[in-house]
C-alpha cells in the first residue's frame, strides 16, 4: 500500500503579516487580571459572551459580580454587561449559546438551582430562566433542538421550545462528552447501549463479544440507536481492585467532520470516516503514519487537523503540526513542519473568513498560541505580540479572540483582515546549493537573523537538525531524497534536496 504523505512538492513558505490588532476593551481593569471572554456568540446583530469584572471597574456599583453576560457592537463604549444572572459575586458563567426560533438561548448557573437554560431576544428585561434544565451541545433538526443531558446518564433529549423529553431509543444510550453530529439525516454519536455493555465480567469469552464505547446511529425518524461499527472490538482486563474482571474496549471517538457524503472523525488516534455503514467505515490509510489526530476542521472540501508524525521506535517525536487530507486525490499535505524549542504548533479554534482559515498556533521557539491563517496551501503568522488566542469568531467583517498582551491580561480583542498586509522579504535571496550534494550543503542567503535547519526524510521524520554556522551543513546522510527547512525570525522555506 501506497502512503501519500506530500509538501507541497518542492517549497513550503510561511509568512509573516503586519496586523492591526486591536484590544477592544479593557473589561477587568485591573492591571493584569483577566476578564477572560468566553463562549463568543453571534445573535441579531451583536456578540455576546461571558466575561469577568472582578475589579468591578466596568460593572454597575463598581462591585465584583462574577462572571456573567456580556454583550458588544463592536465599539468600546457599546461593550457592556448585558444582565447580572447570579447575585453576588457568584458567577453565572454563561455558556452553549444557540439560537432557535427567534431567540437566544444558552446555559447559566442560577442562585440555589444550579446549571438551568435561559432564553434571551438581547435585552436584559427579556434575558430570564425557561424553567428547564440545561442544554449540552445543541443540534438543530427539522426545527427540534436536540442535546446531551448529563443529568441523565448522558442521554439524548430533544427540545421544542416548551418541553424537554428524552427520545425514545431501543436501550439506555450514554453518549461520552457529547460528541455526535448530524450526517444524512441521522445523528452519529460516540455512546454506548445498557444492551450491548455489560463491565467487569469475568468470563473472558463473554467480555469479548461486549460493545464499549463506540460508533453508532440514531434515527429520529424511527426512534431506533444503531451500532455502525466496533472499531476496537474485544475486551481488556481491569487494573487496580478488579485484576480478573474485564471491559469492553472503547475507541476513542471524537471531532466529527462531515465533508460532502462522508463523516470523518478521531478514533483510536488515528483519522477515520464513515457514510453510515459497516463496510463504509475505515481508517484513512494515506494518514496512518500520523497518530495524534485531532481538531479536525473542514475548510474548502478538505479536512485540516492536528497530527504527529513521531516515530515511536526510536523515540523521536515529530511535534503536533497543521495537516490537510483531501478526501479527492486521498493526498495528505503537511502545511506545517516546526522545529526548534517547541515542535508543536498545536492548531485550534478555527474560524473561515474570505478564503483563509483563522486558528490559533503555537510558534517553533515558544508554547503561547498566537494568530494565524492558512489558506490550506501556506501559513502566515498574523502577530506575535499577543499570545494565549481562543474562541476566533467573525463578526461584522472582522475577528474577534480572546488573547494577552503580556500587561493587561486576558481580554477581548479584535483584528480587520483588511488591515493585514505581508512583511517584504526577499525569499528568491535564499539558495540551497550544490543539490544533489553529498557531504557538504551550502546556504546563501541576505537574513541578519539567526538560521535554524532541519532535515527530515519523506515521512517528516527529523534526521538531522541544528543552527546554521559558517553558511555550511556538514552530513553523513544516506543517499536518497530529504526536505531541508531553513528557519529564520521572518521566514521559513522548505526544499527537496537530494543526498548521493
Amino acid at each position: 500500500m501506497i502512503k501519500k504523505l506530500l509538501l507541497t512538492g518542492i517549497l513550503f513558505l510561511s509568512f509573516s503579516l503586519t496586523a492591526q490588532v486591536t484590544k477592544l476593551k479593557e473589561i477587568n481593569d485591573s492591571g493584569t487580571s483577566s476578564s477572560s471572554p468566553a463562549n463568543l456568540f453571534v445573535f441579531d446583530g451583536k456578540l455576546y459572551f461571558a466575561a469577568d469584572d472582578s475589579s468591578g471597574s466596568n460593572s454597575p456599583g463598581n462591585a465584583d459580580l462574577g462572571k456573567e453576560l456580556w454583550v458588544t457592537d463592536g465599539t468600546e463604549n457599546g461593550t457592556v454587561l448585558l444582565k447580572d444572572l447570579r447575585t453576588g459575586s457568584s458567577s453565572s458563567s454563561p455558556a452553549f449559546f444557540f439560537e432557535y426560533k427567534g431567540k437566544m438561548y444558552f446555559s447559566a448557573n442560577e442562585t440555589g438551582a444550579g446549571n438551568v437554560l435561559f432564553s434571551s431576544d438581547g435585552t436584559a428585561a427579556n434575558t430570564t430562566a425557561t424553567g428547564d434544565g440545561f442544554i449540552f451541545n445543541s443540534i438543530l433538526f427539522n426545527d427540534i433542538i436536540y442535546y446531551i443531558n448529563t443529568s441523565d446518564s448522558n442521554g439524548l433529549y430533544q427540545f421544542d421550545g416548551t418541553t424537554a423529553m428524552r427520545v425514545a431509543g431501543t436501550g439506555a444510550e450514554n453518549i461520552l462528552g457529547a460528541n455526535y453530529t448530524l450526517f444524512n439525516g441521522k445523528f452519529y454519536l460516540y455512546m454506548s447501549l445498557t444492551s450491548d455493555n455489560t463491565n467487569s465480567l469475568t468470563d473472558q469469552t463473554a467480555a469479548q463479544n461486549n460493545v464499549g464505547l463506540e460508533l453508532y446511529s440514531f434515527d429520529p425518524g424511527t426512534g431506533n440507536f444503531q451500532l455502525i461499527k466496533d472499531i476496537n472490538p474485544g475486551a481488556t482486563l481491569e487494573s487496580g481492585s478488579n485484576p480478573t474482571d474485564y471491559d469492553p474496549n472503547n475507541s476513542g471517538i471524537s471531532n466529527f467532520t462531515v465533508i460532502g457524503n462522508e463523516l470523518y472523525f478521531e478514533a483510536m488516534d488515528k483519522l477515520w470516516k464513515t457514510d453510515g455503514t459497516e463496510n463504509g467505515t475505515v481508517a484513512i490509510a494515506a494518514a496512518d503514519i500520523l497518530k495524534g489526530t485531532r481538531e479536525l476542521f473542514a475548510f474548502d472540501g478538505k479536512i485540516l487537523f492536528e497530527g504527529d508524525v513521531a516515530d515511536d521506535s526510536n523515540g523521536d517525536s515529530g511535534g503536533d503540526n497543521l495537516f490537510v487530507y483531501n478526501p479527492t486525490t486521498d493526498a495528505l499535505t503537511n502545511i506545517t513542519n516546526f522545529t526548534g524549542n517547541s515542535q508543536n504548533h498545536d492548531p485550534s479554534d478555527y474560524a473561515i473568513y474570505d478564503g483563509y482559515v483563522y486558528y490559533r498556533g503555537e510558534e517553533a521557539t515558544t508554547t503561547s498560541g498566537h494568530l494565524y491563517r492558512t489558506d490550506g496551501v501556506t501559513t502566515q503568522l498574523i502577530t506575535n505580540t499577543i499570545k494565549d488566542i481562543d474562541e476566533v469568531v467573525v463578526y461584522n467583517n472582522k475577528l474577534y479572540f480572546e488573547g494577552d498582551d503580556g500587561t493587561t491580561g486576558n481580554e477581548l480583542y479584535t483584528l480587520d483582515p483588511a488591515t493585514l498586509s505581508i512583511e517584504k522579504v526577499n525569499f528568491d535571496g535564499v539558495s540551497i546549493y550544490p543539490n544533489p550534494s553529498k557531504n557538504t550543503i551550502n546556504i546563501s542567503h541576505n537574513l541578519s537573523s539567526k538560521i535554524a535547519f532541519d532535515i527530515s526524510d519523506l515521512s517528516g521524520r527529523s534526521v538531522l537538525k541544528g543552527d546554521l554556522v559558517d553558511n555550511t551543513i556538514k552530513h553523513s546522510l544516506n543517499s536518497g531524497v530529504y526536505l531541508l527547512k531553513l528557519s529564520s525570525e521572518t521566514i521559513t522555506k522548505t526544499q527537496k534536496i537530494v543526498v548521493e
